[in-house]
């Protein structure tokens, strides 16, 4: 590496470092503190379990906070060098704004692959612990409570409702379980029990009650125990309160094959857009490089407000385009991917054409 990249790294560590406390303070202060006082105070759960859980959630925010940190430091770093006139020095020198800012980029590039590292390593682990903390705080103040499913075949049509007042996963049970079945005659069977078990591929209900009508007449019947598919395995009963953000990229790639295989066509274009997002967003810190380089360029008295000012307006028109298309994609109006990777295209295109212009 050539003195000057050292140089450069050197001048953009520090903003760098205060970026991601900076941003991290604003989502610690606005997101996390919100949600923990929320599970004390709504959801009843223990103070040491809800900080835990906050504790857990600071890996997923801590690569947020990554690329625009990554912008941060280099809009700081190069306005540092035009305000100074050493950047004027280096371009005398020989060396084109983009021989200059390659460090910075190459900078951005290993954020990257950090960031894709951690979200698939480190993140999920965190998440999956925070949910099992969250699981078990339910076990014993709230249970795992109000599960309500629909199951439809593949041409949409409704197969089965299912609520069931509590799922305990110790002992695969479901309890208090009612059950709308479309599938047993022109008009649905209702069926109620006090519990279900899971024995091998079905579910053995206990204390049940079946009502139907039989030409015009609603007819009760009690045989006891029967086995019943409810279009469900105990897997995926348990992680139906599981956010495809807390999905690991694995997890959302079965679910989504799974839902779509079940018919759900909707909740598996949803997931499928969670997929390719994880998969897109992390390759934004090189396109965030690029464009503070660009902009710190002509920033020739710029304090730490203004490029933090600066750095959040280009951050918030990233994200609104990237949800904005996200929800077009959780439509299914175009492909996952193209709609994951559009932001990213974008923001590359626009910081190479700073870059170019800047450059005459």
């Amino acid at each position: 590496m050539k003195r000057v990249d050292g140089y450069l790294l050197t001048e953009m560590l520090p903003p760098f470092l205060f970026g991601i406390g900076a941003f991290l303070a604003v989502l610690v202060g606005v997101e996390l503190l919100y949600d923990m006082l929320r599970l004390i105070y709504s959801k009843g759960f223990p103070v040491w379990a809800a900080v835990r859980i906050s504790v857990l959630e600071l890996p997923g925010m801590i690569v947020l906070t990554l690329p625009m940190a990554t912008m941060f430091g280099c809009l700081m770093a190069m306005a540092r060098l035009s305000s100074d006139g050493e950047l004027v020095a280096m371009r005398a020198g020989g060396l084109s704004l983009g021989r200059i800012g390659l460090p910075l980029m190459l900078f951005g590039l290993v954020i990257s692959v950090f960031t894709f590292a951690v979200n698939e390593t480190v993140v999920p682990s965190a998440q999956h612990q925070s949910f099992e903390i969250a699981r078990a705080v339910y076990g014993t103040v709230a249970g795992e409570k109000d599960i309500a499913l629909e199951v439809r075949d593949d041409d949409e049509r409704l197969e089965r409702w299912l609520y069931a007042r509590q799922f305990d996963p110790e002992t695969v049970t479901l309890r208090d379980v009612i059950i709308l079945d479309f599938t047993l005659g022109p008009k649905p069977h209702l069926l109620t029990a006090e519990r279900a078990r899971w024995q091998g591929e079905k579910w053995v209900m206990e204390n049940v009650e079946v009502t139907y009508w039989d030409a015009g007449h609603q007819v009760t019947v009690r045989p006891g125990t029967m086995t019943h598919d409810v279009g469900r395995t105990p897997a995926e009963v348990e992680r139906i309160h599981k956010l495809p953000e807390d999905m690991s990229l694995a997890e959302l790639r079965e679910e989504a094959a799974l839902s779509a295989k079940q018919g759900r066509q909707a909740w598996a274009n949803r997931l499928r857009q969670h997929y390719h997002v994880r998969l897109a967003l992390p390759w934004a810190s090189i396109g965030f490089a690029v464009i503070g380089l660009a902009l710190g360029v002509h920033r020739q008295r710029s304090s730490r407000g203004i490029g933090m000012g600066l750095s959040l307006v280009v951050i918030f028109v990233f994200y609104a385009i990237s949800h904005t298309l996200s929800l077009v994609g959780e439509r299914g109006l175009a492909h996952p991917a193209l709609i994951a990777w559009t932001p990213n295209v974008v923001l590359y295109l626009t910081g190479i054409g700073l870059l170019l212009k800047n450059s005459r």
